[in-house]
């Protein structure tokens, strides 16, 4: 049966156009693609992730579901990822193509299009501060909140201590990223700042379930 139209989305890659749809078991959210048209294998991708709080502009907190932590860029990522490595869409009668670690795929962010670009700061700040933004939320949604040790050592920090994030596609880049405890919020919750050094004003606060 083909992904129903009703609450899926659209996307294209490509000359290929193909529909998607997210949907959560326990702590994984499991996303389906196939084609929009005529649609042949599938590919199924499995999350890890966590309901998040996240401030906005004003200083109020939304609540960002499991569901809403997989993206448009995230799923383009996995897309170009199942395409180069074996998944046929237009193959009828065949198993699905699995991800089972695509959190991980997702953080790999642009990786190819940044070496095309041959990236200039002062040249392409606009699309650096993109990216910025996008590892940022991306990284957050899919890995720092699932991550132990990172928590023990943000809850263990001395007061103002910035513990760097390392990505090797974003120091291509000339971007590094710092996280920190920040002020928590009205119930006591520790709220946990994520930043990016080059541009300080590309930063996100959030809280979650993991802190009790």
């Amino acid at each position: 049966m083909a992904i129903p139209k009703k609450g899926s989305r659209n996307i294209t890659i490509g000359a290929q156009r193909f529909r998607w749809v997210v949907s959560i078991h326990g702590n994984t959210a499991n996303l389906v693609v196939e084609l929009a048209d005529d649609p042949g294998q599938r590919l199924q991708a499995y999350f890890e992730c966590r309901d998040l709080h996240v401030r906005d502009a004003s200083g109020e907190w939304k609540f960002h579901s499991q569901k809403q932590s997989i993206t448009p860029s995230n799923v383009r990522r996995l897309l170009t990822h199942a395409l180069e490595n074996g998944w046929r869409p237009e193959q009828k009668g065949i198993a699905p193509f699995v991800v089972r670690d695509a959190a991980k795929v997702a953080l790999t962010i642009d990786a190819e299009r940044i070496d095309n670009r041959n990236i200039h700061p002062d040249s392409d700040t606009a699309f650096i501060r993109e990216v910025a933004r996008d590892f940022i939320s991306t990284y957050m949604a899919l890995s720092l909140c699932l991550d132990g040790d990172m928590h023990d050592r943000i809850m263990t920090a001395d007061a103002d201590a910035r513990i760097s994030i390392e990505d090797e596609n974003m120091q291509r880049m000339g971007l590094s990223f710092c996280v920190f405890l920040d002020t928590p919020t009205a119930n006591g919750c520790p709220v946990i700042a994520l930043q990016c050094n080059e541009f300080p004003d590309i930063i996100e606060h959030y809280w979650w379930a993991f802190f009790g």
